[in-house]
Parts: C-alpha cells; structure tokens; sequence
C-alpha cells in the first residue's frame, strides 16, 4: 500500500507543518569546516580512549546506553565534504563514527515549487516537472561525483573490499562494502543507496554486527527486555502515565514527520536507524515529498527487526494505547492535523509546565478537524495518558526536544487514520 504522508504540492498550503529546521551546522564557525579529519577518525589513540574527539559536539537521540551526537561543523573526510559526522559512545568510549557524504533528504527538503498566482493548472503542472527534473539532475551529477572520488580514496585503503549487509528484516538490509585499513584495524564500511545516499561508517572489527538491533538488547532475554521497557513507565501526581526514555529525533525541513516518529520509537526499542536511511528502504523518491513511498511495509520491518510485532489499526483504540503505554510501547498514530488545534494543543502543554492548572474548555470542538481531504495527515508519537484528564499526551517530530503536548481524547479519536502499536 503506497501512502502520501505529510504532503505538500498543490493541495496543501506551504505553512500547513511547522518544522524546526536544525541549524546548528549552518551557523557554528568551527575551525574544522573544510579540514581534513581522516587521519585524526583513523587515528588509534581516538578509538583507544587515549584520546578525544575535537570539535563541538550537539548531543542527538542515543539508542540503548549508547549516547549518540553531531559534530558541529562541516570537516572533510577521505578528502571529500562531509554533510555530517555522527559519533556513538558507550560508557565513553568510542564505539563508531558515521559521515554522511551526500543524503536526498537534505537536499530536496520539502519541495514547494515557484509559480505565478496566475499560472494555470497543465503549465503549474509542467512547470514543475521541469523544476524536479533539473534538481534531480543536479543531485544525480552531485552522487556520481561523490561516489567515484569515495571509492578511489578507499581503494587506496583496500583494494579488495568485501561485501556485507546490515539487517535482519529483508526490507531494511542495508548493502555494505567493507574496507579493512590494516595500518588501525578499523572497519570502514560504505553504504552507497543509488541516487539517494552515501555514508562511511568506521568501527572497530570486533563491534561491528549484521542487525540494526544494539549489541547490549541482542544480549537480553525477551522477558529481560520486556522488564526494562516496563521500567519506563512512570506516574505523576497529575494522573499522568507517561512513558520515560522516548527522544525526539527532529525531521528538519523534510517530508519525514512518519520517518522520524518512527525513528524515536525504533532508536527506544534498541536500533540503530535512522531516518535517512529509512528513507531508502521505504523507497522515497527525489521529489521532496513522500508520495509513492512504502511506508505501511517500512513500520512492519523495523517491528520484525526489532524482534517485536505490529498491531496496526485503521482507526483509534483507546484502550489498545492504554495497555501499550503500561507495557513501555510507545504508540504512532497518522492523524489529521489542524493549525487551530496545535496551538491549544502548545498553549495547554504550556501552561501545566509552568504550574498553571489549564483544561480544554469545550473538548468536543475535537469534533471539527475531521478528516478531510485538505487536512495534512501528520504522524505522532503517544508516549501517554491521562484517565482522569481524558487526554493523551505525545510528542512531535517537528517540534524539536520540547515538553510533550497534550490531546483529548476525543480528538484523537475522530482525527486518527492509522494507529501503530508495538508489541512482544
């Protein structure tokens, strides 16, 4: 089943989803852009612990107790441009470095084309089509170019790489080639997505795995695993039961709002995924929007691989979220989004932060985002409830690491297309 989520084109207005737009690269003007940190990445001393990272580093969404964060500039690496260099510790130590070299998502963002109020439908239409394919060129040229220069450099490191894959789930197998650097006993690993991304990931022989689930969750029985999520749970003294432990994992200016709530849920549940890749095995195209997409089968893969199952749904059930949150499962729900509601949904979250008892006045205006076909379908993640309150309380991936929001449940109800619940 293909499904157009969060969507913009022609039918929905540009401002319909708030996005927070990380920029933390952009702006920061470390003395690292455009250095090159190959020989410091493959040094021994850095992955020996005798010596530490350089750079300014913005901590991101971790997996298990591996603490995950972004270098704050923009370096070269094998001496090509990095877009971002991603670091993973645990208990301090270094246990891999991920440099994303080129990624469709970042370049195409959301695609808003530039027409004339009084253009006509067939010229928008085709006027469009000439503006993607002249980016889609522009970004074809950029990968093979990055491509080519990657390959010769690690040649040079190995001349016979060999050739691996990561993942348990068939859909989500990431196809490796593997370069030994004999001189540090790293791994250098390539994963090259034809036409949507190329990233090197190094690491140490012995740490590297063939599933995306991390090595400490692959160490635990089931019931161990199923302890631990319980163990998240917790209750406070305005009723609400929440689920602790649940990052949010930022989308940017990209059509991923179903990506990246379903990268918090994965990176809670023990994987390491991520969104761009992601983006490949659910089959996006360089259209920046996620029309055509396998989405339904991308949530099914990363639950299988995960070791857990699916209960999809093609409407709202209470109680089936209620039972998931008490067993430490966050729920995602694709649901009709409105501007109007947002804004009580941010004022209340807002106003119970600060101290300030605050209620929905009239909770069945829930009533009035039904589902239209000029409503956004947006996805978020149900990290709790409140019963006294009748409220669910979620996160946005949109929003950027900010306090959880609140929602009656009546809204929910009549606004929810699709609801995902994890289970053993």
């Amino acid at each position: 089943m293909k499904v157009v989520l969060c969507l913009f084109l022609l039918a929905l207005p540009a401002c319909a989803l708030p996005n927070s737009v990380i920029t933390a690269l952009g702006q920061n003007d470390s003395p690292l852009n455009g250095q090159d940190l190959t020989g410091v990445f493959l040094a021994s001393a850095l992955w020996d612990g005798s010596q530490t990272l350089p750079g300014d580093w913005q901590t991101d969404a971790g997996v298990a107790n591996a603490s995950s964060g972004y270098l704050k500039a923009r370096p070269q690496v094998f001496g090509i441009d990095a877009l971002l260099v991603r670091a993973l510790h645990r208990e301090e130590q270094l246990e891999e470095l991920q440099i994303t070299f080129v990624d469709a998502g970042s370049f195409f963002g959301y695609f808003k084309p530039t027409l004339s109020s009084e253009t006509d439908r067939e010229t928008a239409v085709a006027e469009i089509q000439k503006e993607q394919e002249g980016k889609q060129a522009e970004f074809a040229a950029l990968y093979a170019k990055t491509s080519d220069a990657l390959i010769l450099r690690l040649g040079a490191i190995d001349a016979r790489p060999e050739e691996s894959k990561r993942g348990r789930a068939r859909d989500l197998r990431a196809p490796l080639r593997q370069y030994y650097d004999k001189d540090s006993g790293l791994i250098i690993s390539l994963l090259a997505a034809q036409d949507r991304l190329i990233r090197v990931s190094i690491k140490k022989k012995e740490t590297a795995t063939k599933t995306w689930l991390d090595s400490s969750q692959e160490a635990l029985e089931p019931r161990e695993r199923l302890k631990a999520l319980v163990s998240q749970v917790s209750r406070n003294d305005r009723g609400d039961v929440i689920l602790n432990g649940v990052e949010v994992v930022p989308q940017g200016y990209r059509p991923y709002c179903g990506l990246n709530t379903l990268v918090m849920v994965a990176r809670y549940l023990g994987l390491h995924l991520d969104e761009d890749w992601l983006a490949v095995a659910g089959k996006f195209q360089n259209t920046g929007s996620s029309a055509g997409s396998d989405m339904l089968g991308l949530y099914s893969s990363v639950a299988k691989e995960a070791r857990f199952k699916l209960n999809r749904k093609s409407s709202y059930d209470h109680e089936t979220v209620r039972r998931s949150i008490r067993a430490g499962m966050p729920v995602i729900v694709w649901r009709r989004w409105d501007q109007s509601r947002d804004r009580l949904h941010t004022k209340l979250s807002r106003d119970l932060s600060r101290g300030r008892e605050s209620k929905f006045e009239r909770p069945e205006e829930a009533l009035l985002p039904s589902k239209k076909k000029n409503s956004p379908l947006h996805a978020s993640v149900i990290i709790g409830y409140n019963d006294e309150r009748k409220e669910i309380i979620f996160l946005e991936s949109w929003a950027g690491p900010s306090l959880p929001r609140r929602m009656p449940v009546s809204e929910i109800s009549h606004t929810a297309d699709l609801t995902f619940a994890f289970q053993p």
